[in-house]
């Protein structure tokens, strides 16, 4: 089987059908944050993209595959005492796990985050359950710092958090 490969780009309003195709996947949302919608529209990428091209910093990153947007990757800066923090949150479309991607994607990311911005580390928290995302932050030198007890209520239920973090000056 060939290997794809990707390229990271800016979201554009063409995106939107393989966006809503890929993001609208119980799989995926069960282990992001409820303020993703589910199910996901054509409605919700659109509003999505509009805001992802508005940013002045740039912080969301379109993970292409053969010219589709299969996933993305973003930083949310922090504020007040914690501007110089940001929290990385990334998803990447079911026919793509478990092929290296996320990882090579999420260092690319980072590189050129740093690059842009002024933030000096980068944060993640992973539901209890998604061993696989703890392993795409793992690849991507980020350190596993604690385990936030009970932390998150999703699902109807609560579950821990595992906490990771990279600093600027350790990323290699």
């Amino acid at each position: 089987m060939e290997k794809n490969t990707f390229q990271l780009r800016h979201w554009q309003i063409a995106d939107v059908p393989s966006l809503a195709r890929y993001l609208n996947n119980k799989k995926i949302w069960d282990n992001c944050r409820d303020r993703l919608p589910f199910p996901y529209t054509e409605e919700d990428a659109r509003s999505f993209i509009d805001y992802a091209i508005s940013q002045q910093e740039p912080c969301e990153y379109c993970i292409d595959i053969n010219g589709e947007a299969v996933g993305n990757i973003s930083f949310m800066r922090g504020t007040d005492v914690e501007r110089f923090n940001a929290e990385a949150g990334y998803w990447l479309a079911e026919p793509f796990w478990n092929q290296g991607i996320a990882s090579q994607a999420l260092c690319e990311a980072l590189r050129r985050y740093w690059a842009a911005t002024d933030v000096v580390r980068i944060f993640a928290n992973v539901y209890e359950n998604n061993i696989a995302s703890m392993r795409v932050l793992e690849k991507a030198d980020f350190r596993k710092v604690g385990v936030l007890r009970k932390a998150c209520f999703k699902n109807s239920c609560f579950v821990d958090a595992h906490y990771f973090e990279l600093l600027k000056e350790e990323f290699v």
